[in-house]
């Protein structure tokens, strides 16, 4: 094909040549000057749609493909125009080749830099995508690179499965995740609460829809690979068997997560105790419940402990949690004036006026008078630092009103008539004095 290359290459008409260098500048310059207002027009649509972060993700790879991509288009066009004329295009033929591997350089490039760090995504470009199309560049410039592709990966002829029909499958795959993500994204953040649909059926809908949308690419993916259904079909029956016993777990987890997003006991923003664990609800996935702990720690809870374990939903249906906070104080103190310096301490930012604090008498102790300090709040996540600045108030206000919180005290009590007993007092009391 080289050889065949250079020969048409030097039987063109000089002229001829030099008008496809001329229309392949032409093509590069035009492509440049187009893509500037359509760059500004970018930005302006990431700054619109920036609560969808795969949008914007996409809008940065777009707009760093600008440039190929229209070289490629205007080239295209140019090569359709020559042919319409009976004229000889192979120049442009082979600008529109490389110039189509400058486009998915870019688009690779793009797509690293949108979802890793920039040094990941500067190593993963620079060491891996640039040499890999350097590689298709020399196979293509070579001639060889059509006769790799269509290489078969399967021995049988009834499937016939090739390295371009592989390479083409990845690319459909990588497509149709991307899109289910946008779908999800879309759904659940714009428009669901656009029409006012609660959020954890939001959540549920929207992530059945994206696990649709992939369920469909991997069938298009399949089918353009040139793989049979029907045989794969009896192949998965056969492993069907084997699969269940070894991924039980993860069925019984994903069946789970779908039966959570649909009942909606558990939610995006509600806060859980797990245990002694209190957090947030970040997301629910199909296998796991991501939380936000207090701590600001991630926790990670397979979703088959919701249904199987007692788990406490703090705000399912009100957003509003009781604070209870106990405190003990001495039996010489006045239990009116007690409630009057529990309520005062109750002035803080985080408790709610309505319903109004209250304090209960709950016991005579051993030792003190027990109370119950009863406060409301709409903060469930921070409950326990709300009940240790109430501590701290607390504190203050009884030592303002002289109100003493006793230690635990104990009598102990000597049986008169122990035999010996007062023989050894003496005997003690003798040689401590000597």
């Amino acid at each position: 094909m080289v050889d065949t290359f250079f020969h048409a290459l030097i039987t063109q008409p000089s002229d001829l040549l030099l008008l496809q260098i001329a229309v392949l500048g032409f093509v590069l310059v035009a492509a440049w000057v187009i893509q500037r207002p359509l760059g500004r027009l970018m930005t302006v649509l990431e700054a619109r749609y920036v609560q969808i972060s795969l949008t914007v993700r996409f809008i940065q790879v777009v707009r760093r493909i600008l440039w190929p991509l229209l070289a490629r288009i205007l080239v295209g066009l140019a090569i359709i125009a020559f042919q319409d004329r009976e004229l000889s295009h192979i120049l442009l033929t082979w600008g529109a080749i490389f110039i189509g591997l400058w486009l998915l350089y870019n688009i690779l490039d793009g797509l690293l830099k949108a979802n890793l760090p920039a040094d990941q995504a500067a190593a993963w470009s620079r060491k891996v995508v640039l040499p890999l199309l350097l590689v298709v560049g020399l196979l293509q410039a070579l001639g060889l690179l059509d006769d790799i592709l269509a290489w078969s990966l399967t021995p049988r002829q009834e499937i016939e499965v090739t390295i371009g029909s592989v390479l083409i499958g990845l690319g459909l795959l990588a497509f149709f995740i991307f899109l289910s993500r946008f779908v999800e994204q879309y759904l659940e953040r714009i428009f669901f609460p656009q029409v006012n649909v609660d959020r954890a059926l939001a959540r549920a809908l929207a992530t059945l829809l994206g696990y649709s949308v992939v369920a469909i690419g991997a069938v298009i993916v399949l089918i353009s690979m040139g793989i049979n259904l029907t045989t794969l079909a009896v192949v998965l029956g056969g492993l069907s068997v084997g699969l269940g016993f070894g991924l039980q777990e993860i069925v019984s987890n994903s069946i789970s997560g779908f039966i959570l997003m649909f009942e909606r006991s558990v939610g995006p923003g509600d806060v859980l105790r797990i245990d002694d664990t209190i957090g947030v609800v970040e997301q629910v996935n199909i296998r796991s419940v991501l939380i936000r702990t207090q701590d600001n720690v991630e926790l990670v809870v397979p979703n088959s402990k919701f249904l199987s374990d007692k788990v406490t939903n703090m705000t399912r249906s009100e957003k509003k949690v009781r604070i209870r906070v106990s405190v003990g104080v001495s039996y010489n103190s006045d239990p009116g004036l007690v409630k009057q310096a529990l309520l005062e301490a109750t002035a803080h930012p985080r408790v709610l006026k309505n319903p109004e604090p209250t304090v209960q008498f709950m016991d005579f102790g051993e030792s003190s008078l027990n109370f119950d300090l009863l406060v409301w709040t709409n903060d469930a996540a921070r409950i326990t630092p709300l009940a240790s600045d109430l501590r701290f108030q607390i504190w203050d206000s009884l030592k303002r009103h002289n109100l003493e919180i006793p230690f635990p005290q104990r009598d102990l009590h000597l049986r008169s008539g122990w035999p010996g007993l007062e023989k050894a007092v003496f005997k003690e009391q003798f040689n401590n004095s000597s």
